[in-house]
């Protein structure tokens, strides 16, 4: 057997059990058991717990640390759905007994204990430096010239400074379903100062979210840390009707 020498000292942020071992000590792997992180509950006000579904282990993990777990999470008293739960190697996980999660299931049913929205901008200033390269190179059509010209007219700036202000960029935000963003629809006023403009720069949305759609995906190397295996998936019916239709 090889010596095993753990180095450092266990961290002082977690408090609670891993997963894996809650999973592993209870039948049908904690099935229908509700669980909750106690770094959430510590940090949120609002209740957070998660309905386990479906907890397997991973078997490149020889220390039964990791596993992958899914289930229904409610995060800040918002369902979120059914997911793959994050964070499962953390040891800060602790079961709740059928009344204690009768109670926070019904807390969170109220509409007083869910997070609200958090609205945010999705327009930006462009780089002085960009602006003047622009309009010095006539890349920028007239009509965003002329609105960004009339947006500078009453600041009591320089020439120089004025040249490089007024010109605006779409700034749309990557999906978190944890943040609760609610993107600001821009003024038609903002609008018109937008370079790209704004019709080509959202059309994916306000909220980037990720393209889940795909033939190929990328999962992480046990046996070398830091390289993935790329996995090409077979061709849906579909895309194989899409093509003969178009042949």
């Amino acid at each position: 057997m090889p010596k095993i020498e753990y180095i450092g000292r266990p961290s002082l942020h977690f408090y609670g059990k891993l997963l894996s071992e809650i999973a592993k000590n209870l039948k049908n792997r904690a099935k229908g058991r509700v669980v909750i992180k106690e770094t959430e509950t510590a940090k949120f006000k609002e209740p957070c717990y998660y309905i386990l579904k479906s907890v397997v282990p991973l078997m490149s993990d020889k220390t039964d640390v990791r596993c992958r777990a899914w289930g229904i999470r409610v995060f800040r008293g918002r369902n979120l759905g059914y997911c793959l739960l994050p964070n499962t190697h953390e040891p800060d996980w602790r079961l709740l007994s059928p009344s204690e999660a009768e109670r926070l299931t019904s807390m969170s049913t109220k509409t007083d204990m869910a997070a609200p929205d958090v609205p945010v901008s999705c327009v930006a200033q462009a780089p002085p430096l960009l602006t003047i390269f622009l309009r010095r190179k006539n890349v920028l059509p007239p009509p965003v010239v002329e609105e960004a010209e009339k947006s500078t007219h009453s600041l009591d700036i320089q020439q120089s400074m004025r040249e490089a202000s007024g010109l605006l960029l779409l700034t749309p935000h990557r999906y978190d379903p944890t943040s609760f963003k609610v993107p600001i629809e821009p003024t038609s006023e903002e609008k018109s100062r937008m370079y790209p403009p704004y019709e080509w720069s959202a059309k994916k949305g306000l909220i980037i979210k990720p393209n889940l759609d795909r033939d190929s995906y990328l999962i992480r190397r046990s046996d070398t840390p830091g390289l993935y295996w790329r996995v090409h998936l077979a061709k849906s019916s579909k895309t194989e009707q899409d093509s003969e239709t178009v042949s």
